[in-house]
């Protein structure tokens, strides 16, 4: 009689170990999704913000290039300003840099060309 008994336990132990081994890798897959989605919602997270800060690098270029463009537009007319109300002092300026830049540039040549010929 203990053989009748036997068979249909062996199985029901087996389903049992089936079911279980069948939940622990449903908990396995549940926790490796959780991380997946975990890592990839941080992977999301750091492009969305290096996304931002390229916008407002963009930005700030762009607020600089107009400032420099206002600065440079603000240096151009104050300078006509100046050559059209001082117009022998403005020649006079440009004729003194230029003068030196020449002095400068034998200067300097006489320089090399001493040190080539010794």
């Amino acid at each position: 009689m203990a053989d009748i008994i036997d068979p249909p336990a062996a199985p029901v132990r087996e389903e049992y170990e089936i079911k279980t081994e069948i939940d622990e890798a449903q908990q396995d897959l549940e926790q490796g999704l959780g991380e997946l989605k975990d890592a990839i919602l941080e992977k999301v997270d750091v492009k969305a913000r290096v996304e931002r800060v390229i916008d407002e690098k963009k930005d700030q270029a762009m607020d600089y290039v107009v400032r420099a463009r206002e600065i440079a537009m603000d240096l151009y007319a104050r300078g006509r300003a100046f050559v059209r109300d001082e117009p022998l002092l403005a020649v006079g300026i440009v004729g003194g840099v230029v003068l030196l830049a020449g002095a400068a540039f034998a200067v300097r040549r006489k320089v090399v060309e001493t040190a080539v010929l010794d």
